[in-house]
């Protein structure tokens, strides 16, 4: 999942904050374990899909896009331009802007074949994404949106709005209202590309970037901004339910949202410097990188963060990689919970965070399947308890099963 550079980093604001997590039962904490990616300072812009993450070199007069592969440790980059940025990562597809003929223009790299395509000519075309066999980008001379299919080779275009993600068939859209580009003047917007319909979310102006994951939209909507109080938060939609949720109330900057699953995250400056923040919208809890320097344009993918780190001396900016270990939340259901026997009982794992399963289902008999069918052959009352774990720690939950 690519992240989005249009989000600029505005004047620190130094806010306390408190951090609320969810109280469960655990043997250890929440957690973003952190692996450096990059150990020459001039790395940035990093997106990430599965293993492997992409980024550009940033302030060089040499910028190439590098390919670092998370399971075999190894990097690698695109090696026919010198003037590229701005990577986006879908499978083994990659998109960035390309300057080599004066540009921007937009190009793809296929991994595999280690083919390139250039799609854009000069049309001054910038920020890539990409999703599928879909690409998309906005240009620099206006609000436009070109969009292009590399398997029927259509290129098709969006007046009025410039792109902040895509999520299948669903563009992610943001216009500003009059052509001043104010983000006063900004609202949210879906585009559908099967039915070319466009939906609006908002209409409160005062909204910027974001992504969409699934049928859920992330930005971030800024309050008194134009003055020194200006702050902002993190709003959530999602489109099956049509309902809005406010993820932070608290008032420091917040930029450059994004989503994957029930996970989303943004860079936030709430402790007198940038954090990278992480919250589970299943469980309600909330972690944050603790260097005190700055992480700034996080991307997602599964349980892995990257993003552009600062804490090295002279401005020297790196990538690195967060893994996110939410503290297991227990859940499970059972079909039926009291018969007569002998009685098959289906359990069903409902847990959120979890990678591994305990059960003991009362009689001195255990399992580690996910979602265990177990047959009760005698009479009684039999204690359930389903013990789940992740990095972060464990926690449980029981259920009485009656048998007859």
């Amino acid at each position: 999942m690519q992240n989005n550079k249009k989000l600029y980093i505005l004047p620190f604001i130094y806010v306390i904050a408190i951090l609320f997590l969810i109280v469960i039962s655990s043997t250890a904490s929440a957690s973003i374990t952190e692996t450096k990616i990059t150990n020459y300072g001039k790395a940035g812009s990093p997106a990430i899909y599965g293993n492997k993450i992409v980024w550009s070199d940033i302030n060089t007069e040499v910028s190439k896009i590098h390919i670092y592969d998370i399971s075999t440790k190894k990097q690698s980059y695109i090696t026919s331009s010198t003037s590229t940025m701005e990577p986006a990562i879908y499978g083994n597809k990659v998109v960035y802007e390309d300057f080599r003929n004066g540009g921007p223009d937009i190009y793809m790299y296929d991994i595999s074949s280690k083919k390139e395509t250039q799609i854009t000519n000069l049309e001054n075309a910038v920020y890539p994404y990409i999703f599928g066999n879909i690409i998309a980008w906005d240009t620099d001379s206006g609000y436009i949106v070109g969009i292009y299919d590399y398997t029927t080779k259509k290129k098709t275009y969006i007046s009025g709005y410039y792109v902040c993600g895509i999520y299948n068939k669903k563009l992610m859209l943001v216009r500003c209202n009059n052509d001043d580009g104010l983000r006063e003047n900004s609202d949210i917007f879906v585009y559908d590309l099967s039915t070319k319909k466009t939906t609006q979310i908002t209409t409160n102006g005062y909204n910027d970037g974001g992504n969409i994951y699934g049928n859920k939209l992330v930005w971030d909507h800024y309050y008194n901004y134009g003055t020194p109080e200006v702050y902002s938060n993190i709003f959530m939609y999602d489109l099956s339910t049509k309902k809005t949720i406010q993820i932070t109330t608290n008032k420091s900057l917040q930029s450059s949202p994004n989503i994957y699953g029930s996970t989303i995250i943004w860079a936030d400056n709430r402790n007198g410097n940038w954090d990278i923040y992480a919250y589970d919208l299943a469980t309600h809890q909330q972690i944050h990188t603790t260097e005190k320097s700055d992480q700034i344009y996080p991307a997602i993918y599964s349980n892995k963060v990257v993003w552009t780190d600062y804490r090295e001396e002279g401005n020297m900016h790196d990538v690195y990689m967060g893994t996110i270990s939410f503290l297991p939340v227990a859940a499970f259901t059972a079909s039926p919970t009291s018969g007569k026997h002998p009685l098959n009982v289906k359990f069903t794992d409902k847990s959120t965070d979890a990678y591994y399963w305990s059960w003991a289902f009362g009689d001195k008999t255990t399992s580690t399947a996910q979602n265990p069918t177990y047959k009760y052959t005698k009479a009684g009352k039999y204690t359930v308890k389903l013990t789940v774990k992740n990095a972060a720690g464990s926690n449980y939950k029981t259920m009485t099963i009656t048998v007859k």
